[in-house]
């Protein structure tokens, strides 16, 4: 009887060595990847934090970047569910901003889709009324997720329209007050911010995958993205990003 279970019990016992190593080798790594960027936030200055959300591990970094004073937070999931294939969060924030007068919502997305089906939303009849309901409420999720509970609530995702005259690469524009929003975003400055950072390798904006969506709410402007913070230099894109955004609207 014991003979005839031993080939499964040694296969058991297999599995379980190899979880086991397994498992320690991807806490090594997260703690090896943790020490780095803790070493390059010391170094530029910046205090970098750890910490529990529920269920996620959180990481905040704070510091200040050409005069501009930010906050950045990288959530991870600590267990992916099933069906989840995003398990990562960064998000990163300064305030004293000179914003439009209305939330803004720059939706990042690779050149060439800028002009999305949420065009559909903007006629009128059943159609359009049952694509309003879809986009407004995948809207509404979507800034929870990037931007966190307390700034989604700050912007009635229903009532987003497309900003149209804007044309910008790499962006689909949306606003509450839709003039309002072009008014801002046909500013020689601040499109010439934007554009610049789309075409410079070194931000954020320039990511042809996960390019960070950027949400501007009067004097606060925020950028996040659904990826993990891999090393410093990630960071530093984004930081790099925002700060460009906030001196072209100082």
């Amino acid at each position: 009887m014991f003979q005839s279970l031993l080939p499964f019990l040694v296969f058991v016992v297999f599995i379980v060595v190899v979880g086991v190593a397994l498992s320690r080798w991807t806490q090594r790594q997260n703690q090896q990847r943790m020490d780095a960027l803790r070493a390059g936030a010391a170094a530029r200055g910046w205090s970098c934090e750890t910490s529990k959300d529920g269920v996620f591990d959180l990481t905040r970094w704070q510091g200040q970047t050409d005069g501009v004073r930010w906050t950045a937070e990288h959530r991870r999931l600590r267990h992916k569910r099933k069906g989840q294939t995003r398990t990562h969060n960064v998000r990163w924030w300064a305030d004293a901003f000179g914003g439009p007068t209305s939330p803004l919502l720059l939706m990042g997305v690779p050149q060439g889709q800028e002009t999305p089906a949420l065009k559909l939303a903007q006629g009128e009849g059943l159609l359009a009324t049952m694509a309003q309901k879809v986009a407004g409420f995948a809207l509404d999720q979507s800034l929870d997720t990037y931007f966190g509970v307390e700034a989604g609530q700050q912007v009635e995702a229903r009532a987003l329209r497309m900003v149209d005259g804007t044309a910008l690469t790499g962006f689909i524009a949306l606003a509450v007050d839709a003039k309002s929003g072009a008014f801002w975003l046909n500013q020689p400055g601040h499109r010439a911010a934007i554009d610049a950072q789309v075409r410079n390798a070194s931000s954020a904006l320039s990511d042809e995958v996960d390019r960070p969506w950027v949400l501007l709410l009067g004097p606060r402007v925020g950028l996040a993205r659904m990826a993990p913070v891999s090393s410093i230099a990630d960071l530093e894109r984004l930081v790099r990003a925002g700060v460009a955004l906030v001196q072209a609207a100082g």
